[in-house]
């Protein structure tokens, strides 16, 4: 009896697995997940228990291929590397992929109870930049072409590394030469985020139940580090240093900006602040506000999904071509010159 019991237990978990299996294969196959595609490295280290994985070209178009580092999402609690082979961004990483492009999609460092992931997530986009910057011509990236991309919480790491000077988060290194930042509904003022009426909401939500579930929850105080409503000061200090808002200068290279206009959790007016201040400051940038998307492309339609991907490609490929036309203008000016 407890053979034929073992048995039929090691059949129904082999069947569970097989099945969860065929589910993921699914998955990645019908969303043409980047993995499947081409050469691909994983688990690289690029410092102390922290690694990245590299999408290589699908296609050889120039001599040293230009590269794109995404980070992920995931409100600074939760999030994988991985997810470039969600199908919110797959469309644009092939096409990117397929027209010369390395895409680099790295780890960082996640809020822990009582820990918060500031700065050492910030210092960890400069560490991974400085990785690529060095192992460039062995991988044959071209850092003359070299851009960051980022989703919601990625994308505030993102534009800090763009706007900020590493000192600001106790790092002696030089500031990293980028061409553009892809921005994709990240916080740019992290007071005003948490002052949102979402976050109330969320935070009375999350006091109903019991003491141990609100503290994994508790999303202000995981990437806080303490609790902000017991020092103001210190949260507003907090969210100042963090905020890429308080970086804008004229060295902010040119931005895509894509926000959806129902988006709950950070309003789409943090990146219509961000875009004003691009704006005043002559900084090259699109903003696109999806209508009827909330955060995640939540409520987006498949056109406007779609879209996404082109703008995204679209973007990152004008700024290698923009170059490409300055440097020929360069040549050509210098020649006139000389004659």
């Amino acid at each position: 009896m407890t053979k034929s019991i073992i048995q039929r237990f090691f059949v129904f978990t082999i069947a569970v697995l097989v099945t969860a299996i065929a589910v993921v294969l699914y998955f990645l196959i019908s969303n043409k997940a980047p993995l499947l595609y081409g050469k691909v490295d994983f688990q690289v280290s690029y410092k102390k228990d922290l690694f990245l994985d590299i999408y290589y070209p699908t296609s050889q178009k120039f001599a040293k291929s230009p590269v794109i580092l995404y980070f992920h999402g995931g409100a600074w609690v939760t999030g994988i590397k991985g997810s470039v082979n969600t199908n919110k961004f797959n469309g644009a990483f092939n096409r990117l992929r397929a027209n010369g492009y390395t895409v680099v999609s790295a780890e960082y460092t996640l809020a822990k109870e009582g820990y918060s992931p500031f700065p050492d997530c910030i210092r960890d986009g400069y560490d991974v930049i400085k990785w690529i910057e060095n192992n460039a011509d062995s991988l044959n990236l071209d850092l003359d072409n070299f851009g960051l991309m980022g989703e919601s919480a990625g994308g505030q790491i993102a534009m800090l590394n763009a706007f900020a000077d590493p000192i600001n988060y106790g790092l002696r290194k030089s500031k990293p030469n980028l061409k553009y930042v892809v921005d994709i509904y990240g916080p740019t003022d992290l007071y005003n985020l948490y002052k949102s009426p979402t976050i109330d909401s969320v935070s009375k939500f999350i006091q109903k139940f019991p003491e141990p579930i609100q503290k994994q929850l508790d999303i202000p105080k995981r990437v806080f580090g303490f609790d902000p409503e017991l020092d103001t000061a210190k949260a507003m200090n907090f969210a100042l240093k963090f905020s890429p808002l308080t970086y804008l200068s004229k060295d902010v290279p040119p931005m895509l900006i894509i926000h959806g206009d129902e988006d709950i959790l950070v309003p789409i007016k943090q990146s219509r602040a961000l875009q004003a201040g691009l704006v005043s400051l002559g900084i090259k940038s699109e903003f696109h506000a999806v209508q009827g998307m909330n955060h995640a492309f939540r409520g987006a339609t498949k056109e406007q999904k779609d879209s996404v991907q082109f703008w995204i490609s679209d973007f990152i490929m004008k700024q290698y071509s923009s170059r490409l036309a300055n440097k020929a203008r360069f040549i050509d000016d210098s020649n006139e010159q000389e004659l």
